[in-house]
């Protein structure tokens, strides 16, 4: 498969009978998830960038990028290539909390990068924020914990902590609780006590949301909350504030700057942890390197995942624990293949000027998508930042049509929020692959 001739090609509609047998197979003894249903992808079968194939041979389109994961799309030639030096190993994870591994004798001269090294390469793309520790985990999820546990550590309080209305920070117990986008993430489960939530405001003229009380720049319902003579809860009482500088599965909602800034304003009046959630967002995804960067905040926790292949909580130093035994996991720090991946996976981006390049093809996309906005009624909003796009359609039967309509023609694509369609193609996505994505979608469209 040549990456730049390759367009999506359905021979049989998906799920074929390969498929089938495979989905069968799968879930004869797996758990309910959130499988897309009737996609599969088939790791022996050719693949490139965006592109992949079915067991049936069907050529798709991903748009969905594993959720973000696969920052790169598919075999990228370098992360290849640090998969061969690295396969003749084993473990390829170890007990990363309780032993520091090495590649060779010398830590300035490596051919394959570690965890140490990933350590060091991400202080630097957090430079601008002056961190200076960082700390590995399996997932996402697992690094809002450790944040949050950080954060309770170093303040020592009543453990407050505030979230915000559509918030989706991981499916572990803890991050649960600061859940706020879909119901069925938390019913039934024990949550953190504490947590007060807020509007996520994405208001312009006026605001609708609630968060401030009068018209947009004055007093906020966070700044009400914490005020030291009428306020509901002690500043000293907060533990963390936690936002999505860009929400994430919740609706890829960009928030209102005048909102970020009052949020960063009152964190550090208060000398509150600011916690950035930007495992979806981070890594170049919104064409810089953290969405942060987009606004008047200046966090002291940033976390990620997905594209980095490891979950990584990176801070200020002066907010991790000093004792031993406060944070660990036996798989923590200790994922060789997944941190070398992640470690080049920051060298291509930098080579390659890819924070620059999201932010040119991310304007194209959403541009076509207002065109397309114009032509169809049932489309409400189109936005986004960098390459992590997305549309509000009018109903969500029409989302779930529209979503089949473009997997029986070859293009992946993920809702979010209720109603919302995610676009996350790799990094370096050709202006070619948008306008193949566009011309399926469009034919959906016309379709419904």
């Amino acid at each position: 498969m040549e990456r730049n001739t390759a367009t999506p090609a359905i021979r049989v509609a998906p799920p074929g009978p390969r498929s089938r047998k495979w989905i069968a197979y799968h879930r004869a003894a797996a758990a309910r998830v959130t499988y897309v249903e009737g996609f599969v992808w088939d790791r022996a079968a050719p693949a490139i960038g965006p592109f992949c194939t079915d067991p049936d041979g069907n050529v798709f389109l991903d748009f969905a990028s594993h959720v973000g994961t696969s920052l790169l799309g598919y075999n990228h030639p370098e992360l290849l290539a640090v998969s061969e030096r690295l396969k003749s190993i084993d473990p390829d994870r170890y007990a990363g909390t309780d032993f520091i591994s090495a590649y060779g004798g010398e830590p300035e001269r490596v051919e394959v990068p570690t965890p140490s090294h990933l350590h060091h390469k991400l202080l630097e793309i957090t430079a601008r924020y002056e961190f200076g520790t960082a700390f590995f985990s399996n997932s996402g999820a697992e690094a809002v914990e450790n944040a949050i546990k950080i954060c309770y550590d170093a303040r020592r309080n009543c453990g407050y902590g505030f979230c915000f209305l559509g918030a989706f920070h991981g499916r572990t117990l803890g991050a649960l609780s600061l859940n706020r986008s879909k119901r069925l993430h938390r019913s039934w489960y024990p949550q953190i006590p504490n947590i007060v939530h807020l509007p996520y405001c994405t208001c312009s003229q006026e605001c609708h949301c609630g968060f401030w009380l009068g018209p947009i720049g004055s007093e906020s319902r966070l700044a009400q909350f914490l005020d030291p003579v009428r306020g509901l809860v002690d500043p000293a009482e907060v533990a963390y504030i936690i936002i999505e500088p860009v929400q994430g599965e919740g609706g890829y909602h960009v928030p209102a700057a005048a909102f970020m800034t009052e949020i960063g304003r009152v964190a550090r009046q208060y000398h509150i942890p600011l916690i950035a959630d930007e495992v979806q967002s981070g890594m170049g995804r919104t064409g810089r390197w953290w969405a942060s960067e987009h606004f008047d905040i200046q966090p002291d926790i940033i976390v990620t995942g997905k594209a980095l292949r490891v979950g990584a909580t990176v801070g200020r130093s002066e907010l991790f624990p000093k004792e031993e035994m406060r944070l660990g996991s036996t798989w923590g720090e200790g994922n060789a293949l997944s941190s070398a991946i992640g470690y080049t996976t920051i060298q291509v981006i930098q080579r390659d000027g890819l924070l620059a390049h999201a932010t040119r093809m991310g304007e194209y996309l959403r541009q076509e998508l207002q065109e397309l906005q114009r032509q169809f009624d049932f489309i409400e909003d189109v936005r986004g930042l960098g390459l992590m796009d997305a549309i509000e359609l009018d109903t969500v039967e029409r989302r779930g049509r529209i979503l089949r309509g473009c997997l029986e023609r070859g293009l992946l694509l993920l809702g979010c929020g209720f109603k919302a369609i995610r676009f996350l193609p790799p990094l370096d996505v050709a202006q070619r692959e948008l306008d193949l994505a566009l011309e399926v979608l469009s034919e959906a469209f016309r379709l419904v």
